[in-house]
């Protein structure tokens, strides 16, 4: 698949309407991921179809060292950064479509000069990130930038030769600032609470480690919008591969899979213009924050609260996991009674919690997805606190029931001993667990999981109702199965 080649495409898969010959680059995007090219550039090859948008294109940015980062930035480079889109709904029914957002992409460690000449073209008027939850650099107890992370230290040492994102984006913004070009939208799509606030903190931190002047700079001539983003967008094997291949017809190196439900919520605070964005499906609204709160508590929450006890129970698949009737009742009632509770007050107008809930199960419930469990819960370090934190600290302020959260957590202990409950292994990805928690995980005391560091502000041990449902639920996962362990945790009453 090539430009070349798109007017040779099956006609069942829909193509650029637009001349991609006609377009150019408005936007860098950092992290080119499945879930960025299910959902970003899915709605800016929207706004491309759409007349006087023909300078909205991306030009994408691979971080990182690696024989597989290599390799995908070949590949990307040879299919003129097209790529194909399979969309499965509930229902069955499948839509394809070949993405032509992607105009360019660049891999970091050999092609740094070029992506830093992008930041600081005229053109660009966005850089946008999706680079994890955890990518940020931000300690979870302070919510500070981490500055003495040894890859900020060596960017800060050495600015005109960045690796980090941050690196990168504040040395094209300082080119920009001495050229006197104007500022630009740094856009974060990661999946986290006011994700343009923590944006601005870790770049805005950084500048100020290198350049208070240009630091000030940001400040007047760069915006950081919040949005909230929400598409499940799995991990694309070769089964996936060969399945999303056959039905498209075409030889993709690179295909994109994703569910058919899609939403963005953004802030219009763009100080060099934007994508129509709202003219595309977009809901541009002043309340972000209302959709993060539910979308984080309810959906990012439940995902990960499925993810531990049914990967031990020995499921891979989120929809095979949904289809045990203990899974859907404990995660039925986190939802109804832990967190809807606490979070009526926060909804945003015209948004039915209930509804939302059901869709939610809905969508996890998806045959055809085949989302992977260990997908969610890999890096769990990172994400069990941003989505789980505030539940819990409420119910442990309110008194409600702790016996599903418990359960999570000492389930997320048997992922991170790398066996599920049958004795077969699971594959551990932590790249931000500690050496300090390794060692503590290692020495034999029950409530290691509860004090690591991503939990030390919440003080967990020193809850005694907690403790004691945490200890209840590590047992019956040993002793009972987490089958069992699930029934019980299911059937805990709400707020006492």
């Amino acid at each position: 698949m090539s430009n070349a080649t798109l007017d040779r495409l099956p006609k069942t898969v829909a193509i650029p309407g637009y001349d991609r010959a006609k377009i150019s680059a408005g936007i860098v995007h950092f992290g080119v991921g499945n879930f960025h090219r299910a959902h970003e550039a899915l709605f800016v090859d929207r706004c491309l179809h759409l007349s006087g948008q023909e300078g909205w294109g991306i030009v994408g940015v691979g971080l990182g060292e690696g024989i597989d980062k290599q390799a995908k930035a070949r590949v990307v480079k040879a299919q003129d950064g097209l790529y194909t889109l399979t969309e499965y709904a509930p229902d069955g029914s499948v839509e394809m479509r070949v993405i032509g957002a992607l105009l360019d992409y660049f891999y970091a460690p050999s092609e740094a000069e070029a992506i830093l000449n992008r930041l600081a073209h005229p053109d660009t008027r966005i850089i946008s990130l999706t680079i994890t939850e955890g990518g940020y650099n931000i300690d979870e107890s302070t919510k500070e930038f981490v500055l003495a992370n040894p890859a900020v230290q060596r960017d800060l040492a050495e600015p005109r030769h960045p690796r980090t994102a941050f690196g990168f984006i504040v040395e094209g913004l300082a080119r920009r600032r001495s050229t006197g070009l104007g500022g630009l939208t740094v856009l974060s799509c990661d999946n986290l609470r006011s994700n343009g606030v923590v944006a601005h903190r870790a770049i805005g931190s950084f500048a100020r480690a290198r350049d208070e002047a240009l630091a000030a700079w940001i400040e007047n001539f760069v915006s950081f919008p919040n949005s909230m983003v929400d598409r499940i967008a799995p991990t694309v094997g070769g089964e996936e591969k060969r399945r999303a291949n056959e039905l498209t017809g075409i030889a993709d190196a690179t295909p994109v899979v994703a569910e058919s439900f899609i939403q963005w919520v953004l802030e219009d605070n763009f100080v060099a213009g934007r994508p129509a964005f709202d003219q595309v499906g977009v809901e541009m609204r002043n309340d972000v924050e209302r959709f993060e709160a539910i979308k984080g508590r309810l959906l990012n929450a439940s995902h990960m609260m499925l993810s531990y006890p049914a990967l031990a129970c020995g499921y891979r698949f989120v929809d095979e996991a949904l289809r045990e009737p203990a899974v859907a009742a404990y995660l039925d009632a986190f939802m109804e009674v832990d967190v809807i509770p606490l979070i009526e007050a926060e909804a945003p107008t015209g948004v039915s919690l209930q509804a939302y809930k059901l869709q939610v199960l809905s969508r996890f419930s998806n045959p055809a997805m085949g989302d992977q469990l260990l997908r969610i819960a890999h890096n769990g370090v990172a994400k069990l606190p941003i989505f789980l934190s505030k539940t819990l600290t409420q119910l442990l302020s309110r008194g409600g029931a702790f016996e599903r959260v418990a359960l999570c957590l000492a389930s997320f202990e048997r992922y991170l001993i790398g066996r599920d409950c049958n004795e077969k292994a699971l594959v551990v990805d932590e790249p931000h667990l500690m050496d300090h928690d390794r060692r503590l995980l290692g020495s034999g005391d029950p409530l290691a999981v509860l004090k690591l560091s991503p939990f030390e502000a919440l003080e967990l041990p020193s809850s005694e109702a907690f403790k004691e449902a945490f200890l209840q639920a590590r047992r019956r996962l040993a002793n009972e199965g987490p089958i069992a362990a699930l029934a019980f945790a299911a059937s805990a009453r709400g707020l006492r």
